[in-house]
């Protein structure tokens, strides 16, 4: 009978109801623009501190966290791209802090029905912007280094009957990209929310920071790693000319 009133309560789930607003004609989620915002602001709050603060000399802990997570992520675009690609290094360390930043707010208990600053990395549309963004990005950047018809021989090779299936392959990269950050992010949603439908409300506090501390020191820094690494090996491929 236990077991029959659980399943009762994990059915009465509500997955993807969130407070909405009319901005521009669109129909949005409140909270999820106002996570974004806030993750945004975090990342361009630390970038100004860190340029603020910076030093030749002893450096504080934000500037060696700062300086740390530049050398890798240019150390991955020199392997990937050489000396040319470092223009795209800027663009993959913001991508990687702000989806961290955004994955991290799942972890602020700030209620549950809504969640007032969920991960707005768990609603597709953000994560398809961002996917669109890169992908944008990427094809213009491939036009410029090896000109437009370079470009649009690539969709040929390497037999001119591939070409359909190039195309293909070129539009389910965004939809792979924002996917698969949209999936693992929206899981760990879900997660939380059959732990405070399936447990006690005193057992609660456990199995939820147990997950949450999972999510934040695992999942959400392994997601962000994922996008910014996929999108500097687009951009590998966008500059070397090579499908």
């Amino acid at each position: 009978m236990r077991g029959l009133g659980l399943l009762a309560n994990a059915s009465s789930i509500t997955v993807g109801n969130s407070p909405t607003m009319k901005l521009l004609g669109l129909t949005v989620n409140k909270y999820d623009v106002i996570s974004s915002l806030v993750a945004g602001l975090l990342v361009i709050g630390i970038g100004l501190s860190v340029r603020m603060n910076i030093t030749a000399g002893v450096p504080g802990r934000m500037q060696l966290a700062f300086e740390a997570l530049s050398n890798a992520v240019s150390n991955q675009v020199e392997s990937s791209i050489g000396s040319k690609g470092r223009r795209v290094v800027p663009l993959a360390m913001t991508l990687f802090l702000f989806i961290l930043f955004c994955n991290w707010l799942e972890m602020i208990p700030t209620g549950h029905s809504p969640q007032f600053l969920p991960a707005p990395t768990g609603d597709v549309n953000l994560t398809y912007a961002m996917a669109l963004t890169v992908i944008i990005l990427v094809h213009a950047t491939w036009i410029r280094s090896q000109g437009l018809g370079h470009y649009l021989g690539h969709y040929f090779r390497p037999y001119k009957l591939l070409f359909p299936i190039n195309v293909i392959e070129e539009i389910a990269k965004p939809l792979t990209l924002a996917l698969r950050l949209f999936g693992n992010i929206f899981s760990g949603g879900i997660m939380l929310l059959l732990i405070w439908a399936l447990f006690p409300w005193f057992i609660v506090p456990i199995p939820d920071l147990i997950w949450k501390i999972f999510d934040g020191l695992f999942v959400a820094p392994i997601q962000a790693f994922i996008f910014s690494l996929l999108t500097i090996l687009y951009f590998q491929t966008a500059m070397s000319g090579e499908h």
